[in-house]
């Protein structure tokens, strides 16, 4: 063989090697990109759990919470019909300031209360009983029995109401 040919063959194995590890590099970049994607698509998903799950452990606190204020709008109401001494209603006035601290926190993470008490909305209500009402047409809300709240412009607590007949 002559010398020619051995610099055209070690040329071509050259070429050939050249060839293949520039093959190999475009697998190595496609599968970096799409191991990149899949990361980035990991991290997003990762982060809206965990928001999810943020919510849904607030929303478990919050509902747990909504029996404790409750208790303090049912004792307001009932020391509005009593009769108590100045130093009686000193005290109701501290726990009503800090039953209006309690919910202004909870508005803080995202709770509303549900407003709409006209007319009944299986949504956002529940029907604990039917009355008949000369003063409302049927379907509209007599009366609310427990008020109903909303977290995150979601459902927590439907309000159960009366409606009538």
């Amino acid at each position: 063989m002559s010398k020619e040919k051995r610099v055209m063959k070690k040329e071509t194995e050259k070429k050939s090697a050249l060839a293949a590890c520039e093959v190999e590099l475009q697998e190595w970049k496609e599968k970096f990109v799409r191991v990149s994607a899949d990361l980035e698509n990991f991290s997003r998903r990762m982060e809206k759990d965990r928001a999810r799950w943020m919510q849904m452990s607030q929303a478990k606190l919050i509902k747990d919470l909504l029996s404790v204020v409750d208790d303090f709008e049912r004792v307001l109401q009932q020391q509005e019909k009593a009769e108590l001494s100045s130093e009686m209603q000193e005290w109701f006035s501290g726990f009503a300031m800090i039953g209006k601290s309690l919910h202004k926190l909870l508005q803080g993470y995202g709770l509303k209360e549900i407003e709409q008490t006209e007319t009944f909305d299986p949504m956002i209500h529940e029907a604990m009983a039917q009355t008949e009402s000369p003063d409302h047409e049927s379907g509209q809300i007599v009366e609310v029995l427990q008020k109903g709240y909303l977290f995150h412009d979601e459902v927590l607590r439907p309000a159960k109401v009366r409606v009538a007949k």
